[in-house]
């Protein structure tokens, strides 16, 4: 991706559904959401699938198994498999620490 890059939020969650569908488990999946929302929202309001985003402008917010988490700012320019790595990453912290997930190491086998 050149520097600067611009995503439409719906591309953005199109790269990363895999993420979720390799890191959770099919109950896990079933009780998920997520969306992207800006960056400085506390509340985690969601973006519209076709809102611009750009690196650090936003941020992965999810809701599994009624636990809520969010990740880190998205690095759009890093390119789409870091992007994808980092919010595996943001997400693996999440699982790791949750009540559904409590000390679970989960890896992705088939991101891009």
């Amino acid at each position: 991706m050149a520097e600067g890059e611009v995503m439409e939020v719906r591309a953005v969650l199109a790269l990363l559904e895999p993420v979720f569908r390799e890191m959770l488990r099919a109950d896990e999946l079933r009780s998920t959401r997520f969306h992207l929302a800006p960056i400085d929202d506390p509340c985690g309001h969601a973006l519209q699938p076709d809102d611009l985003v750009e690196t650090n402008s936003a941020v992965v917010w999810w809701r599994i198994v009624g636990e809520r988490g969010a990740s880190g700012g998205l690095r759009l320019d890093d390119g789409p498999e870091m992007t994808a790595r980092c919010v595996q990453s943001d997400l693996q912290d999440f699982i790791a620490e949750s009540r559904f997930g409590w000390g679970e190491l989960r890896g992705p086998h088939g991101l891009p």
